[in-house]
């Protein structure tokens, strides 16, 4: 069995990007801020005692940063996997209001990630979300213990704890997860 520790990246400095912050996506280009580092290294502390084999990352700098740090501190090596990324708050990728994203992150938030019956949504959902993730992890069970630098909401849909995870938290399971 492989048991899969996600950790949730570290606080992200979004001043680092500057204008492109504005950008769809252009926050995505963020590392940790001095905060998220520690945080992160405080993580890999933890992590120790569970001698993890491998890191899987998300390719959003701040879980990059994130699984560099760790990856230092553990010795062994990173993948990163595209799969990975956060949750889609636009699987069209044509929007551009940022007021228009927001919205679209609190209908998520009001539908608790589950398009109504018979409704399609931009946003995608949590199931989405699940399978895109496990079909990542899946990849990985030759392993036994390996780290999963990550976002909030993937945690959330993969452990099925929809709880606001801190940064560097880190969350233990062991595959095949629950269905939840």
């Amino acid at each position: 069995m492989t048991t899969f520790y996600f950790v949730r990246h570290g606080e992200p400095d979004y001043a680092s990007v500057g204008s492109w912050n504005e950008i769809p996506f252009g926050k995505e280009f963020a590392g940790l801020s001095e905060a998220g580092v520690r945080q992160i290294t405080e993580s890999a502390e933890k992590l120790e005692a569970y001698s993890p084999e491998i890191i899987i990352s998300s390719p959003y700098t701040r879980a990059m940063h994130g699984a560099a740090i760790m990856s230092a501190r553990l010795k062994i090596p990173v993948f990163v996997e595209k799969d990975l990324h956060e949750w889609d708050s636009d699987r069209t990728h044509t929007i551009r209001d940022t007021d228009e994203l927001f919205r679209l992150c609190n209908e998520f938030d009001a539908c608790g990630g589950v398009y109504p019956d018979g409704a399609e949504k931009n946003w995608e959902s949590r199931e989405m979300v699940r399978r895109r993730v496990c079909r990542v992890l899946e990849r990985y069970l030759e392993y036994e213990r390996v780290v999963v630098s990550g976002h909030a909401i993937m945690m959330q849909t993969v452990t099925g704890q929809n709880i606001p995870f801190q940064y560097g938290e880190i969350v233990p399971r062991t595959f095949p997860f629950e269905t939840v």
